[in-house]
């Protein structure tokens, strides 16, 4: 009689459980690129592997392979969340990661920066904002001439007013404006931290600055009823009081300001230039920038791994798109 062959089980791609060599869980330890893996996601909180793939390079299949075991018992580096299930084609999609704790504490054993998670409450809005600001770092390193200043790095630079400096929050804009006979004070909070880039053209140095970003997951009104409860035109305001009143300068050093604004669909973004060309009176703005980005539950696939944020033109209300590389 002939042997019966026992087929390997197959692990779930959702699942946890270990990958078996000859009965044995597979065991690893965090190798150089593993924590250069690990450190991407501490920039960058959830990130599907094609992204991590452009930033370390090498085989996809060996990187899959790799992210696989490294978020598999017994090891448990990395996780992949649980929300990007929820989506009717997830089973087709590229897996995303975060950094787990164990991850996290393999970079500190080796002196290396490992940040708490900050709580959020908005799985897809999060990941769209790790996925734009990890587009922005790709493009630099796809342009030799291009570099990206981090927040840090602003922190440190003595331009940066002492008190911004110091402050424990101060990412945060304060800022008050008038506006249809109501007086608002706020402190504007941009998604992702202050960044800027630095740029070498023809041998001149130059340098743009940015708040942050704005991503617009279109779970929020383009414009509301008063400006009591948060809206894209509320943000539109705060912004140009912002740049009216330059505390661009007073509150972070920068030279200039612009606000890059992220719509999940071309109609959306198209609403939100309409919106912005009525509030000036068919002036626009050079300030606001414009791009879409599709959401994980959208129809429209997420564009691939690349640094299309910082490369591609972005569009303005009234002005010529603008090259953020030129």
């Amino acid at each position: 009689m002939d042997a019966i062959v026992k087929k390997p089980i197959r692990n779930s791609r959702w699942s946890r459980e270990a990958v078996r060599d000859d009965g044995r869980a597979v065991v690893v330890y965090p190798t150089d690129r593993d924590l250069e893996i690990f450190g991407l996601l501490t920039r960058y909180r959830y990130l599907p592997s094609d992204y991590i793939h452009a930033f370390v390079g090498g085989s996809m299949s060996a990187l899959s392979r790799r992210l696989n075991l490294l978020s598999r018992k017994p090891n448990l580096y990395l996780a992949r969340p649980h929300q990007q299930r929820e989506t009717a084609d997830a089973n087709h999609r590229r897996l995303i990661y975060e950094l787990d704790e164990r991850g996290g504490c393999a970079l500190k054993e080796r002196g290396l920066a490992s940040p708490p998670k900050s709580p959020h409450r908005n799985f897809a809005h999060e990941l769209m904002v790790s996925q734009i600001m990890a587009s922005f770092e790709l493009g630099t390193c796809e342009r030799t001439n291009i570099r990206l200043i981090t927040w840090p790095e602003i922190l440190a630079n003595l331009n940066t007013p002492e008190a911004t400096r110091q402050s424990p929050t101060g990412a945060s804009i304060p800022v008050i404006f008038t506006t249809h006979g109501k007086r608002y004070s706020v402190h504007v909070n941009a998604d992702a931290r202050p960044f800027g880039i630095e740029r070498v053209i023809d041998g001149s140095r130059s340098y743009l600055f940015f708040p942050g970003i704005e991503a617009d997951c279109g779970t929020e009104p383009v414009e509301a009823a008063g400006f009591d409860r948060s809206s894209i035109a509320k943000k539109f305001a705060a912004y140009t009081a912002i740049a009216e009143q330059r505390i661009y300068r007073s509150h972070f050093g920068f030279p200039n300001f612009l606000v890059p604004f992220i719509a999940p669909t071309r109609g959306r973004m198209d609403s939100m230039m309409t919106l912005l060309l009525r509030m000036t009176g068919g002036r626009g703005s050079k300030m606001f920038l414009f791009k879409t980005f599709p959401v994980l539950s959208s129809v429209e696939r997420t564009p691939r791994a690349g640094g299309r944020m910082l490369t591609e033109p972005w569009r303005r209300a009234g002005f010529e798109p603008l090259i953020l590389t030129e």
